[in-house]
């Protein structure tokens, strides 16, 4: 599987919550984000299974409290470049 680059992740952070290209940092909280609700972190589990094949439940999905915390996700399961 291919790794993708922080500055990928953030696009795809980005289209999933429809935020505006470049409001989202790796810094940024999830209470930061409008379209990180409810169907937004639905949007996210499915992103994260169909580009890295990543099975998020809904409890693991609770505990990504920041972009950061995604970031940290794909590189614990060998998914990010450096």
């Amino acid at each position: 599987m291919a790794k993708t680059t922080p500055s990928d992740v953030l696009k795809m952070l980005a289209d999933a919550f429809e935020a505006p290209p470049g409001s989202i940092g790796p810094d940024t909280q999830r209470d930061e984000i409008a379209g990180w609700d409810s169907m937004g972190a639905l949007a996210l589990m499915a992103e994260l299974d169909e580009r890295f094949g990543i099975t998020l439940t809904a409890d693991e999905s609770k505990k990504l409290r920041s972009v950061a915390d995604v970031l940290a996700l794909l590189k614990r399961n060998d998914a990010l470049a450096e």
